[in-house]
């Protein structure tokens, strides 16, 4: 189960993300559901199509599937996927 404290070691793809800061200030505001992660990006599915956001410098508001908001410093997300979610939270 996906808890707000354990979402770093949780799989992305498929939640609904809302992007509320970023370096590249035409990114701010974009919303979708996640449709692929790599080490440093994601790619959203939007009204306009797939979007390629670069995760360093990113702060991401992600819906749970229970409907709860976390919001998410992306930087600390630049890990492989597959290697995130075998890693131990300290």
């Amino acid at each position: 189960m996906i808890t707000p404290q354990s979402i770093c070691n949780h799989e992305l793809i498929g939640l609904y993300a809302v992007v509320v800061g970023s370096r590249n200030k035409t990114q701010e505001g974009m919303c979708g559901f996640i449709v692929d992660e790599t080490k440093n990006t994601f790619s959203l599915q939007t009204g306009n199509g797939i979007k390629c956001l670069e995760k360093q410098y990113m702060l991401l508001r992600v819906t749970l599937p229970d409907s709860v908001n976390v919001v998410i410093d992306c930087s600390c997300l630049s890990v492989s996927p597959t290697r995130r979610v075998t890693m131990r939270v300290r």
